[in-house]
C-alpha cells in the first residue's frame, strides 16, 4: 500500500500542475520561457505558495524592456571644410553606434543627414596611408578677410600636407599672447575667424598644427592691422545647390586613442554629428537580461513598499553580524530581497527561505541570539 502510494504521489502532482497551467489559459507550450526553462517553471507552480508573476510574466523581472536608441553626443565642427577628420571621442569597445552627418554650406544650406554605423569590428584602419596622418609641412598662411561690423574680425587659412588641428596664437602690439583653437577637428585646409579684435590695431600671429600622433608645426611671425578692411572672392560662394557627403569613413586612433570619423564634402562645409547607441536584440531575451542588482531589488519595488522588510542593497560589516554563507548575495556580500525570499514562490509564508521568526535571521545575526 505505501508502494502505491509514493508512485500515485508524483503522479497527482504532475496532473495538478498541467491542469493548473491549462485551465488558466497558458498551456506550457503557450510560454516562450519554458522552451528552456520548463524545471523551473514546473517546480515554482509545485510550491505551496506561488508568486502571482510566475505563470505568464517572467520578462517582468528578467528580461530589459528597453529599445532604447539614446543619443549619446552631438558634435558640431563649425570651420568650413571640403574634407577632415572628427575626434569622436573613446566609445566604448563592447557598444555598437551609430552616426548621423549633415554638412552646411556658407549660404546655410544642408545636405540630407547620412548614416554611418560604427561598430569596433568594422572600423577601417588607415594602414599604408600614414602619409595622410603624419603632419611634416605647414605652408600658405593668408589673411583672407578683415571686417568691421561693430567689432572686427579677421579671416586666416594655411596649409598642411597631413591631416591636422588649427590653430593661432594672436597678440596686439604691446598685448598678452591668446590663443584660439579649434577643438577635435583635423584638416588639411585651415580656416580660422578672429572676432572681437580691436579696430586700428597691429596684430603679430603664427600659425599652429598638430596631427593625431602629436607632432606639431608653428608658422613664422605674421602680422595685420585692422585698419585695413578687405575681403578676398575665395570666401565667396556661388553655388546655390545644397552640399553633398562625398566620403565617410571611421577608424581608431594610434595607441586605442578614441575613434575618429573622415567626412568629404563637395564644397567648403560646416559638419554636425549625432550619436547614439545601437543596442541588438536576439530572440530569446530580447535586449539582454537586467542586472543582478535591479532584477532582485528594484523591480520588487515595483509592488512592495521599500521599507516592507529587512534593508537591501546592504552588506554586513558589523563585528556582530556576518555575511549569510547559505543565502545568496550579490557582489560580494550585497544582500536583496532574494537573499531571504525564493523569487518564485515557495512553502513558506511570504516565500521565506527559512522560518522568519528566528530561523532566517539566525543565519546573519547569530551573536544576538547566542545571548537569548
Amino acid at each position: 500500500m505505501n508502494r502505491l502510494i509514493r508512485i500515485i504521489s508524483p503522479l497527482v502532482v504532475i496532473i495538478t500542475l498541467v491542469v493548473s497551467t491549462t485551465t488558466s489559459g497558458q498551456g506550457v507550450e503557450s510560454i516562450p520561457c519554458l522552451k528552456c526553462h520548463e524545471n523551473i517553471y514546473l517546480k515554482a507552480l509545485a510550491y505551496k505558495y506561488q508568486h502571482s508573476v510566475v505563470r505568464d510574466r517572467c520578462p517582468l523581472c528578467h528580461i530589459n524592456p528597453e529599445t532604447h536608441d539614446d543619443m549619446t553626443a552631438t558634435l558640431n565642427f563649425p570651420a568650413r571644410q571640403r574634407e577632415c577628420l572628427l575626434y569622436v571621442d573613446r566609445l566604448s569597445e563592447n557598444q555598437d553606434y551609430q552616426a548621423e552627418v549633415v554638412v552646411t554650406d556658407s549660404n546655410g544650406k544642408s545636405c540630407t543627414p547620412q548614416r554611418i554605423d560604427i561598430a569596433h569590428k568594422d572600423t577601417w584602419e588607415p594602414d599604408g596611408q600614414r602619409s595622410s596622418f603624419t603632419l611634416k609641412k605647414l605652408s600658405g598662411v593668408l589673411v583672407e578677410e578683415i571686417t568691421r561690423r561693430g567689432f572686427v574680425r579677421a579671416v586666416i587659412s594655411w596649409d598642411t600636407d597631413a591631416f591636422a588641428t588649427s590653430e593661432i596664437e594672436y597678440r596686439f602690439t604691446g598685448g598678452r599672447s591668446t590663443t584660439f583653437t579649434i577643438e577635435d577637428l583635423y584638416t588639411k585646409e585651415h580656416t580660422v575667424i578672429l572676432d572681437g579684435l580691436k579696430h586700428k590695431s597691429r596684430y603679430h600671429f603664427r600659425a599652429v598644427s598638430r596631427d593625431i600622433h602629436g607632432n606639431t608645426l608653428i608658422s613664422e611671425e605674421y602680422t595685420f592691422d585692422t585698419a585695413e578692411e578687405f575681403s578676398h572672392p575665395s570666401l565667396q560662394d556661388d553655388d546655390t545647390e545644397a552640399p553633398v557627403i562625398t566620403h565617410m569613413q571611421v577608424f581608431r586612433g594610434p595607441e586605442n586613442t578614441g575613434l575618429y570619423m573622415k567626412v568629404s564634402a563637395n564644397k567648403p562645409s560646416s559638419v554636425s554629428v549625432k550619436i547614439k547607441e545601437v543596442n541588438s536584440m536576439d530572440d530569446k531575451h530580447g535586449f539582454g537580461l537586467l542586472p543582478a542588482r535591479y532584477s532582485r531589488i528594484d523591480v520588487c519595488y515595483k509592488c512592495h513598499p521599500h521599507d516592507s522588510s529587512h534593508p537591501v542593497g546592504v552588506k554586513a560589516e558589523s563585528p556582530k553580524i556576518k555575511t549569510p554563507d547559505r543565502l545568496p548575495t550579490i557582489e560580494d556580500g550585497i544582500i536583496t530581497c532574494v537573499t531571504c525570499h525564493t523569487p518564485h514562490g515557495g512553502d513558506r509564508m511570504y516565500f521565506n527561505r527559512y522560518d522568519f521568526r528566528k530561523d532566517l535571521c539566525m543565519r546573519c545575526h547569530l551573536q544576538k541570539y547566542d545571548n537569548m
